[in-house]
């Protein structure tokens, strides 16, 4: 069983954990809007992925971390969690959590938060992340690949951050909303993706049963990795006026 995934874990075993397998492992300070977070970094990442491409040349998949990036999307759908107005009461999940910052932003606020992911590393940070921050008590991590994995319950709002990178999972991420969205009037799909990833098949089902706002957000990163816009998105039922 993944350690992420243990009710009595202990910070140092998740931190032991993660350090078996990525080595060092560092806290930096992300800042968004009001709130400081302290999120776990393998602190020398291309050692990390030398080693994946050995095991390649054995004839082995390679699995990027690509969860253990923060993503300019990552932070701008953050800073609209911090200043948007919530149903009372409202759940989150967010998929594709890999570090959970945005729902962690939520679970700030006084929410109750699901993190979830497919990939085990990504659930361990995510774990690792909620401890150090003192959110465990708001959120709970759970493995969830929203393109075959179905869950009884719903959400008043499900999040998630550049979840239309493969044409394959469009279809699937739209079945997954539709079926685990709450019908309780407020209650919404947010997501932020980078302008450059379309999205075109997720869109044409969602605007024939959803209401679609759409923002484009410039994020001026680093002087490495320059300007970009990322594409916020807001999905609700149609009769949610």
């Amino acid at each position: 069983m993944n350690i992420a995934l243990k009710d009595d874990v202990t910070f140092d075993e998740l931190l032991a954990a993660a350090r078996n397998k990525f080595g060092a492992i560092k806290f930096e300070s992300v800042k968004i809007g009001g709130v400081e977070l302290e999120i776990a970094q393998v602190v020398d990442m291309p050692a990390y992925l030398d080693r994946l491409v050995d095991k390649a040349r054995g004839g082995k998949k390679v699995d990027l971390p690509l969860w253990a990036k923060i993503w300019p999307s990552c932070l701008v759908l953050g800073m609209f969690i911090l200043k948007f107005k919530p149903i009372d009461n409202a759940s989150f999940i967010e998929l594709g959590a890999g570090g959970g910052v945005c729902g962690l932003l939520a679970a700030s606020r006084g929410y109750n938060v699901i993190l979830s992911d497919f990939d085990d590393d990504a659930l361990l940070f995510s774990r690792l992340n909620a401890v150090r921050n003192n959110l465990d008590g708001n959120v709970s991590v759970r493995k969830v690949d929203f393109c075959d994995t179905d869950l009884d319950d719903t959400y008043n709002y499900i999040i998630g951050c550049e979840l239309l990178y493969q044409e394959s999972v469009q279809i699937p991420l739209f079945k997954f909303i539709k079926k685990h969205l709450s019908a309780d009037l407020g209650s919404e799909a947010l997501l932020a993706t980078d302008k450059k990833r379309v999205g075109k098949t997720f869109f044409e089902q969602a605007k024939k049963e959803y209401r679609l706002m759409r923002q484009d957000v410039p994020f001026a990163g680093n002087k490495d990795s320059g300007k970009s816009i990322t594409c916020l998105i807001r999905m609700g039922a149609l009769n949610n006026d």
